[in-house]
């Protein structure tokens, strides 16, 4: 199972993705960030002691979770906001870590969480129409830095908001 989660505010890379793979008859779930609320991670812990596996502060989170912890592969498409993901995407991401393991260890000398559902791949997929010097790197390194936080495999792409259509097919052919 793949879920999509697209903040496409400009462009239609999340719809066409997950078209795409709908006709590969590959079983996809689309989310778009967009049309949901969800409010900022405090960092309160609450979710790990007074409702665990729950965030404390109740929004549509809770209805992508459920979704989260069944999937086998979590694809973010973000507009780039200064090397990073958009806003919505964000308060999406840093609310998952309710759908991680509660304990950290140690691998390969870096600090590294479990995981308590299905999720074995973390694609990113971010977009900009112009991209600033040295701004690729930056996504690509966030993106990386998450994937080896999260135990698991996963990849960045960066594409152009108006020729992002030449390197679906590299998506497509990796979530094949």
């Amino acid at each position: 199972m793949i879920t999509i989660l697209s903040d496409h505010t400009k462009q239609k890379v999340g719809e066409t993705l997950y078209e795409s793979l709908k006709n590969k008859d590959i079983l996809t779930e689309f989310i778009s960030v967009e049309e949901i609320n969800v409010g900022p991670c405090y960092s309160c812990g609450g979710c790990t002691d007074k409702t665990y596996g729950k965030c404390i502060n109740r929004d549509d989170a809770d209805m992508i979770f459920p979704k989260l912890i069944h999937t086998d592969v979590m694809v973010m498409i973000t507009p780039v906001k200064w090397g990073s993901y958009s806003f919505k995407t964000k308060r999406v991401f840093d609310k998952c870590a309710v759908i991680g393991d509660r304990h950290y260890y140690k691998k390969n000398g870096e600090l590294v969480k479990g995981k308590i559902g299905n999720i074995n791949t973390f694609v990113a997929v971010g977009v900009k129409a112009n991209w600033l010097d040295g701004e690729k790197e930056v996504f690509q390194n966030l993106v990386a830095e998450n994937i080896k936080i999260m135990n698991i495999k996963g990849s960045a792409y960066v594409v152009d908001d108006k020729n992002w259509e030449v390197c679906l097919e590299a998506i497509i052919e990796e979530l094949s």
